[in-house]
């Protein structure tokens, strides 16, 4: 079951790869979730600010990275017949490819090996990995329980 962020299926005679058509909706799809998915980062990193972050623990990336991959895990599992494209354009592709962090999360990673904090840079990578899949699973199975 290959799951795809951006949708992966043979090209129909009315996709238009030009601005019009399918791909000028798929684009506006992409768009729209992606100014959505970034302001929401925003929002989240600023109010995590506030939080308390022990020893710096990045906890507002490792929040906007296990809710997006619990969307992603959600919204993905929906049909294999391609009968959700747009929506799994809007959600996946555009607002989690927005709102998740994984450059963040690799530089904040990186950070805490350059400042010789092993324990920390394991902390970092075990927690968003094994937290993030969990996600993922949650998400499927979220939706198959709500089918």
């Amino acid at each position: 079951m290959a799951m795809e962020f951006a949708i992966k299926r043979p090209p129909r005679a009315d996709d238009s790869y030009q601005l019009g058509g399918v791909m000028a909706a798929n684009l506006f799809y992409v768009a729209l979730g992606a100014v959505l998915g970034g302001l929401l980062r925003f929002l989240t990193a600023h109010y995590a600010s506030g939080l308390p972050r022990p020893h710096g623990f990045p906890l507002g990336t490792l929040l906007v990275n296990v809710l997006g991959s619990f969307i992603v895990g959600y919204v993905l599992t929906w049909s294999t017949d391609h009968s959700h494209d747009r929506w799994r354009l809007f959600a996946a592709t555009g607002f989690c490819g927005a709102f998740t962090t994984f450059s963040a999360f690799a530089y904040e990673s990186m950070g805490y090996w350059r400042e010789g904090k092993p324990l920390w840079f394991a902390a970092n990578v075990l927690l968003n990995n094994v937290l993030c899949m969990a996600a993922v699973i949650a998400g499927i199975s979220a939706h198959r329980n709500s089918a």
